[in-house]
């Protein structure tokens, strides 16, 4: 597959067959987000793969707990619909987690660096685009609180949950998402 069509063809999915990664298609996946540019070769991540039903039926439980403050918080309507199901459902779960130390020269110009956040960013994205490659389904999933998904993950507490990447087979098909024309989004200076 042409890079630039997994970019434009990739989707995220909230529904997953009943269907196990085969452990050569994980593998590849990990390797892409291994592969993946990092800010000074740091390679901050380490990558938390979840497969066991009562860990992930726990991390939907803390999630949905989650949902529920920003629902109360926010008053925004499609919160407190919006299902989490698919962490349940879906084959595996990757914890993306970066290690703040290892973030670069901005950890000297900013309060905190972000450097390790950004580098761990860069996996996640080679991982949705392999696993696109292969067939596979991906989300990108950040509704939750750190502490409480270090808990049940038990992730020393000197990393940061950056992201989990929800993996598996998807049950249909994505909808088409939009995108905003590209002179919305460009400045040329020179």
């Amino acid at each position: 597959m042409e890079v630039l069509q997994a970019i434009k063809e990739r989707r995220s999915y909230r529904s997953y067959l009943d269907r196990p990664v085969e452990e050569e298609k994980l593998q590849a996946v990990l390797e892409a987000g291994r592969w993946a540019p990092s800010v000074m070769n740091l390679q901050p991540w380490r990558f938390i793969v979840i497969k066991d039903q009562d860990i992930k039926d726990r991390l939907k439980k803390s999630c949905q707990e989650t949902l529920q403050k920003i629902y109360q918080a926010s008053g925004w309507g499609w919160v407190s619909r919006f299902s989490l199901e698919f962490l349940s459902q879906a084959p595996v779960i990757i914890a993306v987690t970066g290690d703040p130390q290892k973030t670069g020269a901005d950890q000297f110009i900013l309060e905190t660096g972000r450097g390790y956040a950004f580098s761990c960013c860069a996996a996640v994205q080679n991982m949705h685009l392999i696993a696109h490659a292969l067939g596979l389904g991906t989300l990108w999933f950040t509704l939750y609180e750190n502490d409480k998904v270090k808990g049940i993950l038990d992730i020393p507490k000197e990393l940061d949950v950056v992201s989990m990447v929800v993996l598996g087979y998807p049950a249909g098909t994505a909808a088409q998402v939009k995108r905003k024309p590209l002179e919305e989004m460009v400045s040329v200076i020179g």
